[in-house]
């Protein structure tokens, strides 16, 4: 028997089982047109404020998306298959956060002090199969523009409930925890202009 109708026969096989191939690719989330809310927050913080810099922990330098099943395995973290954020998590806050502390300034003119975060956490957390929340833990340094010395600084532990026990819900609890954390952080720079008027001249002349 030829063995030219075999080989036929099996390249028609392989571009069959080809042809039925599904590639799926990751949906990709981010936070969101949060313009609107950059402006229902109306003007940002008297605290001059030149630039904000996001770092976040080495588990949460990729753009996986993370959750803990705390009812079941509570030191176990576990990743979403099939989502993923858009960019590592530190980039999409550091982004909003620069929009709404920075450019949110009524009279911005790029003088000012940093405002250094770290990302500890970021995580959906399930309590049970059916409820879960957004887990945003950051800790925020006041420094110059130039130098390392800390003027100020906050530890912040935001939980926000997601409206549905999947990615998306995840996403959205997320979306809402960013918005509280950018509220948050102005009304600490705000107290710091309240009561150490010395830290705020500082920033306004370095």
């Amino acid at each position: 028997m030829s063995k030219w109708p075999i080989a036929i026969l099996a390249g028609m096989l392989l571009a069959a089982c080809g042809g039925n191939v599904r590639t799926t690719e990751a949906a990709r989330y981010d936070f969101g047109n949060l313009a609107a809310k950059v402006k229902e927050a109306g003007p940002g913080s008297r605290m001059p404020i030149a630039a904000v810099d996001v770092q976040a922990a080495s588990w949460l330098s990729g753009p996986a998306m993370h959750f803990r099943l705390a009812y079941a395995e509570p030191l176990r973290r576990q990743s979403f298959t099939e989502s993923r954020w858009a960019a590592a998590p530190a980039e999409l806050l550091e982004a909003f956060l620069k929009r709404r502390i920075v450019f949110g300034q009524p009279d911005f003119n790029g003088v000012g002090c940093r405002l250094q975060l770290v990302l500890d956490e970021l995580e959906q957390r399930f309590d049970d199969p059916q409820t879960s929340q957004s887990v945003l833990e950051v800790r925020a340094l006041l420094t110059p523009a130039r130098g390392a010395e800390i003027l100020s600084r906050r530890a912040f532990l935001i939980h926000k409930p997601a409206p549905a026990a999947d990615a998306r819900g995840g996403v959205a609890a997320t979306r809402d925890a960013v918005q509280a954390l950018a509220g948050d952080l102005g009304a600490w720079l705000d107290q710091i202009v309240r009561e150490k008027p010395a830290i705020v001249e500082r920033c306004r002349n370095h």
